[in-house]
């Protein structure tokens, strides 16, 4: 945080503060805490003690105006980690390959994942059923809560357009 240099902070006013500080370290941490982890809550403080330098005045209680600086950067600085793990979570997830790749695999694993997801979302869920997850049509049809022939339909039309873009992707690769 950069600042102007403080016209209100002389020694006094500085060596009151650095005692006040120092006073109430282990619970202003404590207090910080409550919101964040340990490590940034030493960062929460730092924050806290270079705003209060920053000020143009000096505030008319400086232990209150600290608590109250450390509790708003620590519940800022919880609400950024918790963005942060949420976004790191989402980005996780979309990166998780659907398939191992293998160097003696019959199929790209990159290519197959991209044809499964052309396909909608109910006969991407048949094909990883009967195939991965090797149930019968009866099985497919009592998970997915439709008929035992429109299970059997919606197969076929999955492997159908499977197909199309596994050859397209040959024919590509072969070009």
């Amino acid at each position: 945080m950069a600042c102007r240099h403080n016209v209100w902070m002389g020694t006094s006013d500085l060596e009151r503060l650095t005692r006040i500080v120092a006073e109430r370290a282990a619970a202003l941490g404590l207090y910080a805490r409550q919101w964040v982890d340990a490590a940034t809550a030493e960062d929460v403080l730092q924050e806290a003690l270079t705003a209060l330098l920053c000020e143009q005045s000096s505030p008319a209680n400086p232990i209150a105006w600290m608590y109250r600086a450390v509790r708003n950067a620590a519940i800022d600085a919880g609400r950024a980690a918790a963005r942060r793990r949420w976004r790191e979570r989402a980005v996780a997830a979309e990166r998780r390959e659907w398939f191992d790749s293998r160097a003696d695999a019959l199929v790209d694993a990159q290519i197959a994942e991209q044809a499964l997801k052309q396909l909608s979302v109910e006969h991407r869920e048949i094909v990883v059923l009967r195939i991965w997850g090797q149930l019968g049509f009866a099985e497919i049809a009592e998970v997915m809560q439709i008929g035992v022939s429109t299970a059997h339909d919606r197969y076929g039309s999955a492997l159908k357009q499977l197909r199309v873009a596994l050859e397209k992707s040959c024919k590509n690769k072969t070009d």
